[in-house]
């Protein structure tokens, strides 16, 4: 059964019956994975052998595997409860390294590597207070939304992957030209070479993952120990709090917190945006009991409008905070400032709380002092937000 308040749910665990037998029937989540493997006829491809061996050599597998960790339990199960083929977990191998964390020059964001305008077809919430795109329970459904939409479009697993990197459009237009070249059912071999460089590495490095999970050993893999069983719940959040008293009830850090739930932009969450959070189990029990005995104050942080332009240190004057509070809530690189428009998030101690109508409408708008500082500050971004180890490079969605 669910522990429940009416401002947090956890989402309820299979039964212990069920559970069991499906410990006895997978060892481990590897085993699971491998059986609802579904694509045929490419496990001789020489290319996909040639990458397969290559990603054996460097490791590259390996670490992405280590860092995936107890995600790869949730993603697993959303691919399962769909009666999708497996090969579909193996996205974010080539995507972002399975990190939450990870973003591309092209601004796509999360281990599925949304841009803004796809993540918005797909009812992915970005906002002042957060970027779903970066949380693993929002964006794994979204992503197989948009899988299973680019399957039904084009009724091939490989081409629907291909879509999914390049773009729907660009695909369906190669497999025109194919038709007219007397091709009956093109393919992604079909099309490859007319497809960017990037799509066309990018649907054979994820077979290429697939024939090394199938076996490990041949490529001189040591796959991490993985159980087939949640190592995180899923908590959803229906009212407004702090994000560090939040952290404070699950008995976490603010970084602990902050590392499962990169989505959260912001010191507050809305709760009416029902925010999925991943917590380790007994954090999120540890959260419902006391979250249904909380007293004081839920949210200290109070909504500015900003009517004029203003820099932080003359926020941080006007307001007298210190200009490291202004800017941890309202990041702005070096050389910027808040442009008219923008909603701050300052401290408000007992007396804070967040207007539903303001909320709805917040955003951050900033704007460089000069032309010459945005070149500068782009180019130190840019080092800063490629994902620490993918297997496509750098990821674009």
């Amino acid at each position: 059964m669910a522990l429940s308040v009416p401002d947090v749910e956890i989402e309820p665990e299979a039964p212990a019956a069920e559970v069991t037998a499906e410990a006895r029937t997978y060892p481990d989540i590897w085993a699971r994975i491998r059986e609802g493997f579904r694509l045929e006829g490419i496990d001789g491809d020489a290319e996909v052998q040639a990458v397969a061996k290559r990603f054996g050599a460097n490791g590259i597998v390996q670490r992405i595997a280590e860092r995936a960790g107890g995600l790869l339990y949730h993603v697993v199960d959303a691919v399962d409860a769909r009666g999708l083929p497996m090969e579909l977990v193996l996205v974010p191998f080539v995507e972002s390294g399975y990190s939450l964390h990870a973003a591309s020059h092209a601004e796509a964001h999360g281990a599925w590597q949304f841009i803004e305008s796809t993540a918005k077809n797909y009812e992915i919430g970005i906002d002042r207070f957060r970027d779903d795109r970066r949380n693993l329970v929002v964006s794994t459904r979204a992503a197989l939304d948009y899988l299973q939409a680019l399957h039904a479009m084009f009724d091939d697993w490989q081409l629907a992957m291909a879509a999914y990197n390049c773009g729907e459009r660009r695909v369906q237009n190669e497999i025109e030209r194919a038709r007219r070249r007397g091709v009956a059912k093109p393919g992604f071999k079909d099309i490859a070479a007319a497809l960017p460089q990037e799509t066309r590495e990018y649907v054979p490095r994820i077979l290429a993952v697939r024939r090394l999970l199938l076996d490990p050993v041949e490529y001189g893999v040591k796959l991490p120990a993985i159980p087939n069983a949640p190592q995180y719940s899923v908590v959803e959040i229906h009212r407004d709090i702090d994000v560090l008293l939040l952290a404070r009830l699950a008995g976490l850090t603010q970084d602990e917190l902050l590392r499962l739930n990169p989505s959260l932009k912001a010191p507050v969450i809305i709760g009416r945006h029902n925010v999925n959070l991943l917590l380790p189990p007994q954090a999120a029990l540890r959260l419902v009991d006391n979250m249904a005995t909380h007293v004081g104050p839920w949210v200290t942080w109070r909504m500015l409008r900003i009517t004029r332009p203003a820099t932080p240190q003359e926020i941080a004057e006007r307001n007298r905070l210190s200009l490291s509070t202004v800017l941890q809530a309202n990041p702005l690189p070096e050389g910027h400032y808040y442009e008219v428009g923008s909603t701050l998030l300052l401290p408000a101690g007992r007396q804070g709380g967040i207007d539903p109508a303001q909320a709805q409408r917040a955003v951050l708008l900033t704007r460089a002092s000069s032309e010459c500082m945005v070149l500068q500050t782009c180019a130190g971004d840019a080092a800063k937000v490629v994902p620490p180890a993918t297997v496509n490079g750098l990821p674009r969605r």
